[in-house]
This record gives C-alpha cells, structure tokens and sequence, in this order.
C-alpha cells in the first residue's frame, strides 16, 4: 500500500510540474528581462536632488506582448505615469526609439482624467486646459543591470537607471453623457470631460532621474 501511494504521489508530481512549465510557455513574456516591480527615488536630471524616496513602479509587457515594448506605470504616486513605451537597445542599455512628441503615445491617465469644473452641459462641447501636465514621455537613457545593487536587507538585485523626460502642453477635453446606469438620477442626463488631445508646449517640459533596484519579495528589504 505504501508503495503504491508512493507511485500514486510522484506520479502526480510529475503531472504538476508539466502543467507549470507548459502554462509558463504559454504566459511567457517578451520583455522579461525588463519586466517586474521596482523600488525608485526620483532625482533631479543632473542627480543632485532627490525629490520622492522608495516608491514602486511596474515595468510589464503590452497586451501584443512584443520584444522591448512595454508600460511603465508609477501607479499616480510619483507623476502620475503609466505609459506605453517602445524601446531600442535591450535592457542593459535602451532607449525610446523616438522622442519626438508627434510620435510618442499619450500617457494613459489622459484617457480618463476630468475636468473637474466647469462641468459640461451637454454632449460635444469642448474645453481647453492651458497647462496639462505630463501628457506623454520619453525613456532618453535606461539600464537594467543584473545583480547591481543591494538591498537595505543585503540581497543582491538587478539595478535600475532611467532617465525620463516627460511632455506637457494645452490640451483638449471633449464632453460626452453618462450611461443612465452610473448617474446619480438616472431620469437626469449628467456628463463629463473626457480628453481629447493635446498640442506640445516645449517649456514645460521636464526631465528627471528614476533610480532604484528589482523589488526583492523578502522580508528583510521591506
């Protein structure tokens, strides 16, 4: 009986470890040695001033899953970005592959960040805001090197280095009308500012320093 328990056992070890690897060539991404969580100060361009300490931003593969495209996303508290970037080079040395702001993807907050007065009364009215800040980005410099840095709780993780210019300018909102079924009454038509587009305005624009290393999960670096 024991030995058949035994068999029974491995047996189904095997079967497990199969489903994992093959369910890990399924989810395999292109952009691993890019992706994954890290802990970041944001510096100054010249790295003389540290202006936000140990926040978390996310590097991960688009839906396309494509080889050195990726989002990067700061989850609001540092910008806010999360953005679509598309690099040259690899990950021990890249860089957008255009910077020019024609070009370059909006940030993404853009397509659901209101206006939050004056409120819209009607659909299709549209409305300008002078000076919207971080409308796209661009990695000028970047590098993720393996085993490069130190934990405060002394493990050894890849180090981050990118440095971020970020686009701002005049943008434009454009109104639309509430689905009945997210009004306050839905007998009373309501709307909102949705953005539009925006047109660069090259004297806001910005350029910092993100530095930092690979989250390491353990518990000592936390």
């Amino acid at each position: 009986m024991k030995k058949i328990g035994l068999n029974i056992l491995t047996a189904l070890l095997i079967f497990s470890f199969s489903s994992c690897q093959e369910d890990l060539e399924i989810w395999d991404s292109e952009t691993l040695e890019y992706s994954g969580r890290f802990i970041v100060d944001l510096l100054s361009e010249d790295m003389n001033d540290v202006y936000v300490r140990g926040e978390e931003i996310m590097i991960y593969n688009t839906s396309d899953n494509i080889e050195n495209e990726v989002w990067i996303d700061d989850h609001g508290n540092i910008f806010p970005l999360k953005s679509k970037f598309i690099f040259s080079g690899n990950s021990s040395s890249f860089k957008s592959n255009v910077d020019d702001f024609a070009q370059l993807t909006y940030n993404n907050i853009m397509s659901t960040e209101d206006v939050p007065s004056p409120a819209p009364t009607a659909a299709g009215q549209t409305t300008t805001v002078d000076e919207q800040w971080y409308v796209k980005a661009a990695i000028l410099e970047g590098k993720i090197l393996p085993k490069a840095a130190t934990t405060v709780g002394g493990n050894e993780v890849d180090s981050l280095y990118m440095k971020v210019k970020l686009y701002s300018g005049v943008a434009t909102f454009k109104s639309y009308e509430i689905p009945e079924s997210m009004r306050q009454d839905p007998e009373k038509a309501e709307f909102k500012w949705k953005f539009e587009s925006a047109t660069h305005d090259a004297t806001l624009d910005e350029t910092y320093v993100l530095s930092g290393h690979r989250y390491s999960g353990m518990p000592e670096d936390r």
